[in-house]
């Protein structure tokens, strides 16, 4: 075998934190029960089974009644029906049923609700349902002839809804967007126009701001009584090099604009898009190619964290399997994947991704590939997303390693730490990555890897000074996503401790024989005694 030293490029990070992830490698996502086995914090909550066939509302909407409570879409033949479901008892409210016949452009519901108050549109009506006492009453119903979009969005003071409709069956134009005041039932319109418009939202910073969806590469619009009564594109995509623009979400409340997702080209990612004279920027970078895309979006009200779904391997179709993964708008944080997402034929079988408004949870569908059938997924921060802190971090593109039966190599990649990963491709079964890390300390550590798993990877065993640490750790995802795999205890000695990933075998699914490794970062952090009763 050969051997081959390498020091690669790069500064080296300082005293960092290293976000943290969820396991994808197995598709269960229990924590991993071997006290010694890598850890990750992100366990998921199946609010549902694929049997019930229950779905979560539209990004664009607020589908969480409050911190503990969650409303989830079912359904049914030729029906749908809500439920309202506590997060801490699991017990759960039927709400509502609606006629939703297979026939219908859209048979199904969305829902979006605010102090209390769901509204929905189903049977070419909006409804109003008070929660405290679930009685579904007509609210609005279009001209003869006008078919309603099954999207609604209510005001960030919960008074009103905006909808909109088209002539029936909905194929095109012209659109009137209108208007509704909950309490009397009052309609104004707000928008009339030829053109095919969709997705109308209010702006949670500043509501006199209303955005809307033509498409194409000249998707993003938005409305004002002032400053643009006949709508206004707001996104050049031309100028900003993205070929594809889609999925707006109004939601931050710290400033006037849209989150909206980027697709191809090389500035694909999260965007942040204004109304006004402020230019747009490429907030967060995402992948450019179609494994991993970003799709759909939601942002926390502060406009600090995002989350989004990601196409599959071959993009969106049904059987695809996707990412949800949480991304730090601020820069400080690289995306962390929460877990895996299977794709539906159609809504609302798409994984939808989407934030309680307190920003504490994360709710979105899963849908089986064999038979279609969806189910609810949550994801809890414990009250904060930001990562735990290590002690020490080093980016692996600057470690001086070795290499026993392959070869070690430096790509670029957006979604790493520092801009770049180091990439080990084994030339044999049993090839081996090497590095050393230093502590003026002896005593037990926790190890963190930020791994970029991929359809090409292999199951590694990390070993520290000869000793196996943990279980072997299986990198491979039918997509691209980011993990943090903890492991602990992990002794090391004072002064130099050897760390090395030994390929010990990979799925019949790898598209790589030996599977490769591609590492992130390499984190320690001291671990605290238990207290003594």
């Amino acid at each position: 075998m050969n051997d081959l030293t390498r020091r690669a490029f790069g500064r080296l990070a300082g005293l960092t934190a290293l976000t943290t992830g969820l396991s994808l490698a197995t598709g269960s996502f229990a924590r991993a029960s071997p006290r010694d086995a890598a850890q990750e914090p992100f366990t998921p909550r199946y609010l549902s089974s694929f049997e019930q066939q229950r779905y979560f509302t539209y990004p664009t909407h607020n589908g969480f009644v409050d911190a503990r409570r969650i409303v989830l879409g079912q359904r049914e033949t030729g029906a749908t029906s809500l439920w309202e479901v506590d997060l801490e008892s699991g017990q759960e409210r039927f709400l509502a049923r609606f006629a939703t016949p297979a026939d219908d452009r859209n048979p199904f519901v969305w829902w979006n609700i605010h102090s209390g108050r769901l509204v929905t549109c189903a049977e070419n009506a909006i409804w109003l349902i008070d929660l405290a006492a679930p009685a579904p009453t007509t609210l609005y119903q279009p001209p003869a002839g006008r078919a309603l979009s099954v999207v609604v969005n209510l005001h960030p003071a919960g008074d009103r809804v905006l909808c909109s409709h088209y002539p029936a069956p909905i194929t095109g134009g012209p659109t009137t967007a209108v208007e509704v005041e909950l309490a009397s039932g009052r309609s104004r319109d707000v928008f009339s126009g030829d053109v095919f418009a969709t997705h109308f939202q209010y702006g949670a910073h500043d509501p006199e701001w209303i955005g809307y969806s033509l498409g194409g590469s000249t998707r993003s619009w938005a409305l004002h009584p002032e400053h643009a009564p006949r709508g206004k594109l707001i996104w050049d995509q031309a100028a900003a090099g993205v070929p594809v623009g889609t999925h707006e979400v109004w939601k931050s409340r710290t400033v006037t604009g849209c989150l909206a997702v980027a697709v191809g080209g090389d500035a694909a990612g999260l965007w942040m898009v204004h109304p006004d004279d402020r230019p747009d920027r490429l907030v967060a970078p995402g992948p450019s190619g179609a494994n991993g895309a970003y799709n759909h979006c939601d942002l926390t009200a502060d406009g600090h964290w995002a989350v989004v779904d990601t196409n599959g391997a071959r993009g969106s179709a049904r059987g695809q399997v996707g990412a949800v993964t949480l991304v730090d708008l601020t820069g400080v944080h690289p995306p962390r994947t929460l877990g895996l997402a299977g794709w539906g034929s159609a809504h609302p079988g798409h994984p939808h991704p989407a934030f309680s408004p307190d920003g504490t949870l994360v709710a979105h569908t899963d849908t089986e590939a064999a038979t279609d059938r969806t189910r609810v997924v949550l994801f809890e921060s414990g009250g904060d997303w930001a990562p735990h802190p290590l002690d020490s971090q080093e980016e692996a593109e600057t470690l001086e390693v070795t290499t026993t039966g392959g070869r070690a190599e430096v790509f670029a990649d957006p979604q790493c730490g520092a801009g770049h990963g180091l990439l080990f491709t084994p030339t044999a079964p049993d090839g081996a990555l090497s590095w050393s890390v230093r502590v003026p300390l002896a005593g037990p550590r926790a190890l963190r890897l930020r791994v970029k798993r991929h359809h090409s990877r292999g199951t590694y065993q990390l070993s520290v000074n000869g000793t196996d640490i943990g279980e072997p750790l299986d990198l491979y995802s039918p997509v691209t996503a980011y993990a943090e795999p903890e492991f602990a205890p992990v002794p090391l000695r004072a002064g130099r401790n050897e760390l090395r990933l030994t390929h010990v075998g990979q799925r019949p699914e790898s598209t790589a024989v030996p599977g490769t490794c591609a590492l992130d970062r390499v984190g320690l952090r001291r671990l605290v005694p238990a207290p003594r009763m």
